[in-house]
Order: structure tokens, then sequence, then C-alpha cells
């Protein structure tokens, strides 16, 4: 038997293993948001799969599937074939979940991360009819009427339900829970009066607070939002403990190839850092977070014990 040569051998290699990286994807990609069309999930997907989809030379579709606290969309993807053209955005509530609802049928170990993609501040805003002009009279209210004051976030899961019960501890105050579907709509539903207040992304209070349709009383973050730079922090207030951000990213079904991984994060990393991206993240109020994988699944498994604790504190149960 004569020998094989090297590029004889190299391609029956090929032929017989997996196909390598380079071939994937050969169709359209489909990234699921758990959410409404409107919110900052939304928002930040499409433009996103605008950039990536010019590098992929193929196709991302976003593919809203809100509903049961972002469960929906999130088991769907789950149950989707592992070959990295289903994938599911997630916020917070994709680490919260499972900590408050125990007919939660996934774990953090059904997904891997691909990637973060955004960070971004959150507000508490009222309906101008509302009698407070400040979070103090806010607070000064609530105490006077314990249980009047309603607060509306994208859903009972999300880091904005999770902060505003830790705001309600705080402050020693009795508030009730208005849970959304998202943010457009609990933004909808403060506006028309049905709630009375809203703990929500400040890309998706900005425009009704500059059109006087609501108005706003605390940013979340260490710093204040630039799109809304009278408004002060909670360490302004003396509230420093109740700082945070909202955050997104994504991920795709556990057994999804390395190489497939590992191309995702290479094109959401080249897309994060794309001025035309940036400029459009900033007229939103959203900040780039790019990173590899790996910090982000470190970053998702501390997460989720840091919102399991407060869960247990808090005594918060699913709605």
């Amino acid at each position: 038997m004569k020998p094989i040569g090297l590029a004889t051998f190299l391609v029956l290699a090929c032929a017989a293993g997996p196909a390598p990286a380079q071939t994937f994807p050969t169709r359209p990609i489909h990234i699921v948001v758990p959410f409404p069309p409107g919110g900052s999930a939304d928002i930040s997907s499409r433009i996103l799969a605008e950039s990536m989809t010019k590098r992929l030379g193929t196709p991302i579709i976003i593919d809203n599937r809100p509903g049961g606290g972002t469960v929906i969309g999130t088991q769907a993807v789950q149950h989707s074939p592992a070959d990295g053209y289903t994938a599911l955005v997630v916020f917070p509530s994709f680490v919260i979940n499972p900590s408050m609802r125990p007919d939660i049928q996934y774990r953090l170990q059904d997904f891997r991360a691909v990637g973060q993609t955004i960070s971004l501040p959150m507000v508490i805003a009222v309906n101008p009819a509302v009698p407070a002009s400040s979070l103090k009279e806010l607070v000064e209210l609530a105490r006077a009427k314990p249980g009047s004051i309603a607060y509306g976030t994208p859903g009972p899961a999300s880091t904005h339900r999770i902060a505003a019960e830790m705001f309600r501890i705080a402050a020693g105050i009795d508030l009730t829970h208005a849970p959304y579907s998202g943010g457009a709509p609990a933004m909808t539903a403060v506006i028309g009066g049905h709630i009375q207040m809203v703990y929500l992304n400040v890309n998706e209070v900005v425009h009704q607070v500059n059109a006087g349709k609501v108005r706003a009383l605390v940013v979340t973050t260490a710093e204040r939002a630039e799109s809304l730079p009278n408004v002060p922090t909670f360490r302004e207030l003396g509230y420093p403990q109740l700082e945070a951000s909202n955050w997104s990213g994504l991920v795709v079904p556990a057994a999804t190839p390395n190489d497939v991984v590992a191309k995702l994060n290479v094109e959401l990393v080249r897309a994060l850092k794309d001025p035309q991206v940036l400029d459009k993240f900033k007229a939103q109020e959203l900040l780039a977070a790019p990173g590899t994988p790996e910090e982000f699944d470190a970053f998702l498994r501390s997460e989720s014990a840091r919102y399991a604790e407060v869960i247990r504190k808090a005594g918060i149960k699913g709605d």
C-alpha cells in the first residue's frame, strides 16, 4: 500500500470530520428576544443584528417571544437544536427566574454563554399627577398611604422588580408591584395613570420625561445618566447600597459546539466595537460591554448567586 500524500490526507480528514467553523453560518440565524418590541432588549438586538449580518453574510432574524416572565422565549431556545442557529437574548430575569419560581424547567447549565452585549442605567419615574417631585417626597407619600403606590416593571423576575423591592425595604415603605410584559407596556400604563410609578431602563423613560409625560426621580448607577443630567443618583440621595445597572447578553443551548460559540462571539464583539453601533447605542443610553464567553459565563454565575441571596433575604416569590 503506497503512502498517502499529506495534501490527500488532509482532504480526506476534513471530509470525514465535522464541518469546520468557517462554514458556519450557511443559513439565517434566529435571535429570540423574550420581550415585546420597543424595549431595550429589542432595540439593542436589532442594532447588533444589523451589524453582524453584514459581516456574517447571512440574515439574523429577531424573533420576539414575550410571555411567562421571559420563560416562553427562554424555553423555546433551550429545546432548540444546539447548532448556533438559535440564540437567546438574556437580561437578569434569566438568572432570577430559577431562584424565584420552583416551576421553572430551565437552569443556567442548560445554556452556554456567547458574550455580554450591553449595560444600562435604570430610573424611578412617576406620573406627573403623583404629588412627589423628589424621591424623598415619594417615600413620604408611600409612608402616609401604605400600598397606594403601584410600580410597573418589565416583569415579575426582572432586575427592576428585585431592585424596586430592595428600595422598598431600604426606605421602609409599602409598594404594590404591577408586572408587565416589557418596558413599553409599563410606560404606557404609567402615562395613562393606571399605575403611579415605574422602575425601568433610562432609555425607555427619557423621551417621556422630556415630553413632560412622566417625572424622573432617581437613576440607579454610580454616575448620573448622560441623557438625564438633572436627575440625582441613589448615592446622592442617601441609598448607595441600591446602586445597580441592567445588563444583557447572548446565550445558546449548552451542547452548541465550541467553534460555533467562538464564531458568534467574534462577530458579536466586532459589532459591539463598530462605530456605527456605538453611535446608535449612545442615542439609546446603552453602553457596549464586549467580552469573551468565559467572562460572560463567570458573570452570569456571579449574578445568579447575588440575586438568589437578595430574593431569599427579601422573601420575594414569583407572581
